[in-house]
């Protein structure tokens, strides 16, 4: 039940939508494909938006038994992102306590006196808004102090609406030159299994210079990173698979362009693993400042489809090779 259960996450009728669209330009039976995506289901456990974001009408079962699929996930993420342990990352205040060293930053929800709120907008003229737990970058605002007028109220809807605040990242000039209008920041993706970190995929998530989030479920775009350079590789892809060689705002060619404090990022996100070495994969998110890089937030169990659209093959041979090193000390 649980596989048909994260199978079939969707909007059935604008996934036939885009069946027909795609039958259109490839040529293909959208009845046929849906039919397709039902066997993906039951063979392989592919979901939806798997079928979608990783061409699966393209690609054969060979190549399809290669992916990570939304079932695939779920199974190995039983073990190497037990969800008991979802609180200490998913509920954002208390990843900004576990994890003060790496956050570098200043916070508020609605579980501390009222005082502190008014301490915190004394000292901040612009913060982000933030729902407590909440997935792909969704109900993010960037707010500005003066214009809470009813400071009291907006206390209450934080308790209510189970929102909080943190400071505004200001990012490094140099990286926010690719996209000056959002926080560009860096999914580094680690494992940990007795005591050993490794870091095994990097990418950036770049604004697309419409949404103050870069995240790529929200029209961003994405590229990945050469993880001993700590440049971008290649050109920039957004979740519907549009490819850019250059920004669409800025005109800064993707291919090459630096990271900065990129050594630094390796020995943070690698550092930060060992925090809670009982969840074996974390993907961070990270954005640069000038002072270094600082971590937003540590995804238990992160999702693969940005992964695998980028490399544009299968990858279930990283989560293979963590299952192996966990079977190798007992953890499994």
């Amino acid at each position: 039940m649980d596989l048909v259960r994260f199978a079939l996450v969707g909007n059935y009728k604008r996934f036939y939508q885009d069946l027909k669209k795609i039958g259109k330009e490839k040529k293909k039976s959208p009845l046929l494909m849906f039919i397709d995506t039902a066997l993906c289901v039951i063979f392989i456990g592919g979901g939806l938006q798997d079928y979608l974001n990783y061409r699966f009408y393209e690609k054969s079962w060979k190549e399809r038994r290669k992916y990570v699929t939304i079932g695939y996930q779920a199974k190995m993420y039983k073990k190497m992102a037990n969800i008991k342990y979802a609180p200490f990352f998913s509920n954002k205040p208390n990843f900004l306590r576990n994890f003060r060293k790496y956050t570098k930053r200043d916070w508020y929800d609605s579980e501390m006196e009222y005082e502190k709120l008014e301490e915190f907008l004394s000292i901040h003229d612009t913060f982000i808004l933030k729902p407590i737990i909440g997935l792909g970058g969704t109900n993010v605002q960037k707010i500005e102090t003066k214009t809470i007028v009813d400071r009291k109220k907006f206390y209450e809807d934080l308790k209510n609406k189970k929102m909080f605040i943190e400071e505004f990242i200001v990012q490094d000039p140099r990286w926010g030159e690719i996209c000056p209008n959002s926080v560009n920041t860096l999914r580094v993706m680690t494992s940990v299994v007795n005591g050993k970190p490794k870091l095994f995929f990097a990418a950036a998530r770049i604004g697309s210079g419409k949404y103050v989030v870069d995240n790529f479920h929200v029209g961003g775009m994405a590229a990945l990173i050469d993880l001993e350079t700590g440049k971008l590789i290649g050109n920039g892809f957004t979740k519907k698979l549009d490819e850019y060689e250059r920004h669409p705002v800025t005109n800064i060619k993707i291919d090459g362009y630096e990271i900065p404090y990129w050594n630094e990022v390796k020995e943070m996100v690698l550092e930060a693993a060992l925090v809670n070495e009982n969840v074996n994969v974390v993907g961070w998110d990270v954005a640069i400042t000038k002072d270094g890089p600082v971590i937003i937030e540590g995804n238990r169990g992160p999702g693969w489809d940005l992964v695998q659209v980028l490399l544009n093959k299968g990858t279930k041979y990283m989560l293979e090779d963590i299952k192996k090193e966990m079977k190798q000390h007992g953890l499994w």
